[in-house]
């Protein structure tokens, strides 16, 4: 969670280092999050 805290929230990086420690994808609405440097797990945008 760390190392995305230039990117992300500190809400939004907890998911992603939820998603990255469980192996699995993160699904959100966030555009922006999704294309995040750093992310280490996929992600996926459904639509609002």
């Amino acid at each position: 969670m760390w190392q995305l805290r230039e990117n992300l929230s500190a809400y939004d990086a907890t998911y992603v280092a939820l998603a990255e420690a469980l192996g699995c994808p993160l699904i959100t609405a966030d555009a922006r999050l999704s294309r995040a440097p750093g992310l280490r797990c996929p992600v996926t945008v459904v639509p609002r």
